[in-house]
């Protein structure tokens, strides 16, 4: 009786540990990117748009085999644009979960923070949506597949000249390091450009009332207005400006990119328009491709370009893992350093275009000039390649 017993005790150890163990093998066959964005807030739209574009690479590669067999997952934490919750989960993924690369983060606040920490830690982090110049510099395991502000600001100013206009006002958030970067940029090459700044008019991204300034610049009789601001704040200015009578042409940014769901007079976006990273409505088979298999995976397309440049980024952290050939998985360390080896040396094939990078890990990719119809369908205007 007590040896029937103790078999049974035996035997039901045996099944416990028949179940755990597979679980454990997954646990340990699973390789780990530490997604960091804004998931809810006024800002949610570009975190998502970030979480849905890498996520589907992901899925894609999983369901060609993984990395040698091992499947990839990015966690994703919510931290609404909070700086201090940012970083807590930061350290959490790299401390406990011991991620082989940071995914994000996505506004440029918070990039900077986390930049700062990646740098400290040796971390490979990819951001696909922090454009502010200073971000990586001087961080050689900090990258970006998103273009920066001061490139933006350069194309539109040029995109200005291009077009005829010789007289231009700027409305920028003096509160804001992304307007600020756009603003600076964009008034240098206009000078270069020998482009007259009318008038300058400053703004908090916490105002809701534009009419002030609105007012100076209609008095000033520019042929365009720049707008480095995000969509909600655009459309704000949009309207009202309508209502002040203020019929020119306005050019801005990627920010400008989420502006359709936020403005009820669509017909205003006929007047915009702004540089991106992504042009929705080329007939190149990537983008078609990716646009479809974004569709059926998430049941709605992709209307953010950083949807696209966030795909690109799992790609170039995943294609740096393949490159980089990695057996030990244990060794964090020397992960993270193969990790940024490969990434400086990589050229993939994205679907923002071909990306490589340049000595201060910003890539080297094309910019594109958009605009929209009055239904607020967007549509290419120009492209315009790195100098």
């Amino acid at each position: 009786m007590k040896a029937q017993k103790w078999f049974s005790v035996i035997l039901s150890i045996v099944v416990v540990f028949s179940l755990l163990l597979p679980m454990a093998v997954a646990e340990e066959e699973t390789i780990k990117i530490g997604g960091l964005a804004p998931l809810t807030g006024p800002y949610a739209v570009y975190g998502e748009a970030v979480k849905k574009g890498a996520d589907l690479y992901v899925s894609q590669l999983n369901q060609n085999g993984g990395i040698d067999g091992k499947m990839v997952e990015i966690l994703w934490e919510d931290h609404a644009a909070n700086d201090a919750q940012a970083q807590n989960i930061y350290y959490q993924y790299v401390d406990e979960e011991e991620v082989v690369a940071i995914l994000g983060d996505v506004l440029t606040g918070q990039c900077r923070i986390i930049a700062g920490c990646a740098f400290e830690d040796g971390v490979p982090m990819v951001t696909a949506s922090g454009t502010a110049l200073d971000i990586n510099v001087g961080k050689p395991n900090v990258f970006r597949t998103c273009f920066i502000d001061e490139f933006q600001g350069v194309v539109m100013a040029n995109f200005a000249q291009q077009q005829g206009y010789e007289n231009v006002a700027i409305l920028y958030g003096a509160d804001s390091a992304y307007s600020m970067g756009l603003y600076n940029a964009f008034k240098a090459q206009a000078a270069i450009n020998e482009i007259n700044i009318v008038a300058e008019e400053a703004a908090a991204f916490t105002d809701i009332d534009f009419k002030a300034q609105l007012t100076n610049i209609k008095n000033a009789d520019p042929d365009a207005v720049f707008l480095p601001w995000y969509g909600a704040e655009a459309a704000l200015i949009l309207t009202q400006a309508a209502e002040l009578g203020l019929d020119v042409v306005y050019m801005g940014a990627d920010g400008i990119a989420d502006i359709v769901d936020k403005i009820a007079n669509k017909e205003l976006l006929t007047k915009m328009t702004y540089a991106d990273h992504f042009a929705f409505d080329s007939d190149d088979e990537a983008v078609q491709n990716f646009i479809a298999d974004f569709t059926a995976m998430h049941g709605e397309g992709p209307t953010v370009s950083f949807s696209a440049t966030g795909y690109d980024a799992a790609l170039v952290i995943c294609q740096a893992l393949i490159n980089a050939e990695v057996e030990d998985y244990s060794d964090t360390e020397a992960v993270h350093e193969a990790i940024v080896a490969q990434i400086k040396g990589i050229s993939a094939e994205g679907v923002s275009g071909v990306i490589s990078f340049d000595e201060n890990n910003n890539p080297i990719k094309s910019a594109f000039v958009m605009t929209f119809d009055a239904e607020g369908t967007k549509h290419f205007v120009a492209k315009v390649d790195p100098q």
